[in-house]
């Protein structure tokens, strides 16, 4: 749902019915309302958002509801627990540990049971593009070798709170490379010594 668009009611359902036209399919698996932040967020409060949520699941147009969210963790851990939502999806990497919902909020989202998407892996490519000689240095005394990018995901993928993680895909070659790497990315994969060399090119 484009979050920022919607100014009355009837916009939930007239969005929600226009995605199902242009996909050509009759429901959406996994629905989120997008990019909630205070104003959205109380806008789409004000509009009842919950109600229409419901009928849409009611009726089958939508199987599961979830939000994505840019904001600060009071203000998430609010949206958390307003509704029965079935998963959130959240800006989180090795650098943005305390960023917007962050550690904490991937947590508190897990302790809910509901399912987690990581957005922003990579922090836009700012995790693997001219990195400076003395934090390349601190990756290369890793006794396994890897890629920027295969730490970047590791780093998601090594923790169990993590379900899903989102990665920004512009080539088949980078397609290739991240169906790789996430076949070795599981709970627990990381050495303690690796997620130390982590937490060092973090500080």
């Amino acid at each position: 749902l484009p979050s920022w668009n919607v100014g009355k009611k009837e916009d939930f359902n007239y969005y929600l019915d226009e995605q199902l036209k242009r996909l050509q399919t009759d429901k959406i698996d996994f629905y989120l309302l997008h990019g909630l932040g205070h104003s959205t967020w109380k806008n789409l409060k004000d509009l009842d958002v919950f109600e229409f949520l419901d009928s849409a699941i009611e009726d089958d147009r939508i199987g599961y509801a979830g939000f994505s969210f840019h904001d600060e963790l009071k203000l998430f851990k609010e949206i958390v627990d307003s509704y029965n939502w079935s998963f959130a999806q959240i800006q989180y990497n090795y650098m943005d540990q305390k960023f917007q919902a962050g550690k904490v909020g991937l947590e508190y989202i897990a302790s809910k049971n509901m399912g987690t998407t990581i957005m922003e892996p990579l922090r836009g490519g700012c995790l693997t593009n001219n990195i400076p000689s003395d934090i390349q240095d601190i990756w290369n005394q890793a006794e396994t070798k890897r890629s920027l990018a295969e730490w970047a995901l590791r780093f998601l993928w090594d923790q169990q709170e993590v379900n899903v993680v989102l990665s920004g895909m512009s080539s088949m070659e980078h397609v290739v490379e991240n169906v790789k790497i996430a076949e070795d990315g599981y709970t627990d994969s990381l050495t303690n010594e690796e997620r130390n060399l982590i937490q060092e090119v973090r500080e």
